[in-house]
């Protein structure tokens, strides 16, 4: 058989890797025999491609079978290619944007790629103009941290002509490629540690203008889960762009909290922050009277007294797995709407702002 229809074949393999076609890392890949048989080839051929897939890092053998590893080829080694990448972050202010920004850049760089990077901040028509700015410097594909909340601005990125991918957060309305952390299943944990350590009334701190919001909507099923009656939880939201607005509410809602202990769960740590400062400034005790947790665990729930309780998650992974997903919808042509949603693991780290006894370090 010619050597070019190995090529092919494998340039169908990374297409379709790339795609979600053949599933998500973890999943179970081809064996050689079902190779061989699909693509008619001999075993000897099947074996020498699953070998390739093998070397590039794509899949790994466990047992008699493999198992996917990443949807596109490792990318260390990368001969420089002149390819340019944009990024948009919601604020590059915040750590945790900063921080993924970074992982992404690296990415790039280790792919012999050239990153640019805007931000949005918080604002909707601001992402528009950015994205629509890398469009005409010619990137050959975006990173978006999307801020759109609305049936009418999601509708947006159909207008976009090169390939993109999604961070932080999946659309509604739009079936696009998205990495991010199950918001849900981390709000619910943080709802079933709350009411495990006695607390009975419970708040919430949003973040203004995210009309859909997941970590909410996991942290209030959780309390349903507990039986926690709907009333017994206060939400309000915040604009971090307004310190003296996010100070005002929150020592609002300090001050109307009943005798019971009010256990404060923040849309990110930023929030949680502002919320310890105020409790010291009202001479309230974290946790004894209002335990606070919060999200992102960024190096200032560690440094803050007491520290916090928060969720974490590795956020190179996230930028790793983006800009590889990236990366293949550029170099393999898989569709600009995979629409397949890559989720990267999270952990409750609990520390002295939640619990009274010495804290277990993580929560799977």
């Amino acid at each position: 058989m010619p050597a070019s229809k190995s090529d092919e074949i494998l340039k169908k393999l990374h297409r379709e890797l790339a795609s979600g076609k053949l599933g998500l890392p973890g999943s179970a890949f081809l064996t050689v025999r079902e190779l061989s048989s699909s693509e008619k080839i001999s075993l000897k051929t099947a074996f020498r491609i699953i070998r390739t897939l093998r070397e590039e890092n794509l899949i790994r053998r466990e047992g008699r079978s493999y198992k996917i590893l990443r949807v596109s080829p490792a990318l260390s080694g990368v001969r420089r290619n002149n390819m340019l990448i944009g990024f948009v972050a919601t604020c590059l202010e915040s750590p945790f944007f900063a921080k993924l920004a970074c992982h992404a850049e690296e990415m790039a760089h280790s792919a012999g790629a050239s990153l640019i990077i805007a931000s949005s901040n918080y604002d909707f028509e601001t992402e528009k103009e950015r994205l629509g700015m890398f469009v005409k410097q010619g990137v050959s594909g975006i990173m978006i941290c999307p801020w759109a909340a609305t049936e009418k601005e999601e509708a947006f990125y159909r207008t976009l002509s090169v390939p993109f991918v999604l961070l932080g957060r999946k659309l509604q309305t739009l079936s696009c490629d998205a990495v991010l952390v199950d918001n849900l299943k981390a709000g619910a944990r943080m709802a079933h540690h709350l009411y495990g350590e006695g607390i009975r009334e419970f708040a919430y701190i949003g973040q203004a203008g995210k009309l859909q919001d997941a970590r909410l909507s996991g942290f209030r099923a959780g309390l349903m889960e507990n039986s926690v009656p709907e009333k017994m939880l206060k939400c309000c939201f915040l604009d971090i762009n307004s310190p003296q607005a996010c100070r005002k509410t929150i020592l609002a809602l300090l001050k109307k909290r009943s005798g019971k202990r009010l256990g404060i769960f923040c849309y990110h740590d930023l929030f949680a922050v502002k919320v310890i400062l105020c409790c010291a400034e009202l001479s309230i005790k974290i946790p004894e009277e209002v335990s606070v947790a919060g999200f992102d665990d960024l190096p200032a729930a560690k440094e803050i007294f007491p520290p916090l309780t928060s969720v974490s998650y590795p956020v190179s992974e996230m930028a790793r797995i983006a800009f590889e997903t990236l990366y293949a919808k550029i170099r393999f042509g898989s569709s600009p709407e995979g629409g397949i949603a890559r989720y990267v693991d999270s952990k409750c780290v609990f520390r002295e702002s939640t619990v009274t006894k010495k804290p277990s370090k993580v929560h799977p």
